[in-house]
């Protein structure tokens, strides 16, 4: 099943460079072709079929209810690091779509809100579906910016106002890109293999990678979602969640990783399996477990949650629970379970080795939220890895785009109104003049310089 995964992804590869060595053949040096992918489908390898394209771009719909900037956010992010570059928005809802059971619209100002988003995590262009009604078809109902008799629908403005923004804006995003300090591993083979077999059906992989980056990227403001074979050593965090699926290529970046300095953080499920989905005769995490200089001895689904506490205080872990054997006596137990099914009872959930200047982190337990922001916390001290902006409202997205000495800040509030305290005083892009302070009302907008 793994190895037809594979096969689909390369037939794919192939079937669109027939085509992308047609057009360029013909094209024009100026022009650069892309297609469009769809944030978490995973029918196949983007990383592969990406790798012939001149830029990556994907679809961002919300369907139904509002827009989640820790979901949505992470989903730009893993378009960016298809080819580790700024990507297009090809198609976004201009209010609703027609293909969910209720198809809400987004609320007066969540669209610019939600445009300025793509924006913040890397996006080059933003492009609406669809400009006008359909007279016919599936997607009569389907929302848009010109109504069937060509003239504006009420959201028109509210993206024109947005444009309007984005030409006084480009002068000062040009040439800028997110640069972070902190990157999270997908990989489509570990997401395929525990999807077949999740043994417990609560255990989604996309999940698991969402509930680190949410509390991680709320500290550093940047995050990169990148491939276990992209370069790494940039870094100064790499957390790896539900890693399940280790090949050669992969284990011997991560080892080099580590070993030129580097902190890698491996969640639960970590290197099970090798590239033929077949288990490693080592225990986890496989290959890497001689570093870590401990072992998982067993794992166990949940029916109800374990307790867990130590250095990151005390929690849950809600639906899996690893229990580690510890085998180097300079390896750190960070957090043990409690009194749960006997088996894991006192038993280490979460450890920690050194490795010369670099670090290995294993975790076994699936925390709840509040111990996984301990955790966020813990990796980006002991990682070195620089936090901004870190005590604005959790309604407020910040982000930073970085090029030739200038930092461009873009922040989105979902919330009620609040205002924001800058670290120093900044240009406000959309307003003019130097702000120390923003107030952002619900839905608000701010994208300054320094």
């Amino acid at each position: 099943m793994l190895n037809w995964r594979q096969f689909v992804s390369d037939t794919w590869r192939g079937y669109q460079k027939v085509q992308l060595d047609a057009i360029r053949a013909h094209a024009e040096k100026r022009q650069i072709i892309t297609t469009n992918m769809m944030g978490w489908f995973d029918a196949y390898d983007h990383y592969t079929v990406s790798q012939d394209l001149d830029f990556a771009s994907w679809d961002d719909y919300v369907g139904s209810g509002h827009l989640n900037i820790v979901d949505n956010g992470a989903r730009h992010d893993l378009t960016r690091g298809f080819l580790r570059k700024n990507f297009w928005v090809m198609e976004t809802q201009p209010g609703f779509v027609n293909w969910h059971a209720n198809n809400n619209a987004l609320d007066k100002g969540e669209v610019r809100a939600m445009a300025w988003h793509d924006i913040a995590h890397g996006a080059e262009a933003v492009e609406y579906w669809q400009w006008r009604s359909d007279l016919n078809g599936q997607e009569q109902y389907h929302g848009v910016l010109v109504g069937a008799d060509g003239t504006p629908v009420p959201l028109y403005d509210e993206v024109k106002q947005t444009g309007e923004e984005f030409v006084k804006a480009e002068p000062v995003l040009a040439g800028t890109t997110v640069k972070s300090e902190v990157a999270l591993i997908n990989d489509y083979n570990s997401r395929w293999s525990i999807n077949w077999q999740r043994h417990n059906k609560a255990f989604d992989p996309v999940e698991a990678l969402k509930s680190y980056y949410g509390p991680v990227r709320e500290l550093v403001r940047s995050v990169d979602v990148v491939s276990d074979t992209a370069p790494l050593s940039g870094y100064k965090l790499v957390v790896a969640p539900a890693l399940n699926v280790l090949t050669p290529e992969a284990v011997k970046n991560l080892e080099a990783y580590v070993r030129g300095g580097g902190h890698l953080v491996l969640g639960q499920r970590s290197g099970m399996k090798d590239e033929d989905n077949t288990l490693y005769p080592e225990r986890q995490p496989g290959p890497l477990a001689g570093m870590l200089g401990a072992r998982v001895e067993q794992w166990y689904a949940l029916q109800q949650p374990v307790p867990v506490t130590g250095d990151w205080g005390s929690g849950t872990s809600p639906m899996w629970a690893e229990q580690i054997g510890v085998k180097s006596p300079d390896t750190k137990v960070l957090m043990r379970y409690g009194t749960s099914n006997g088996w894991l009872d006192g038993q280490p959930a979460a450890v920690t080795r050194k490795v010369g200047k670099g670090s290995i982190t294993y975790i076994g337990a699936g925390l709840d939220e509040a111990t996984m922001k301990q955790a966020a916390k813990w990796m980006v001290e002991e990682s070195g890895a620089k936090t901004f902006m870190a005590d604005v409202p959790e309604t407020v997205e910040v982000s930073v785009r970085e090029g030739d000495g200038r930092h461009v800040v873009i922040m989105e509030n979902l919330g009620e109104s609040t205002t924001v305290t800058l670290p120093q005083a900044m240009s406000d892009v959309l307003k003019g003049g130097s702000v120390s302070s923003v107030k952002l009302e619900k839905y608000g907008v701010a994208v300054l310089k320094f």
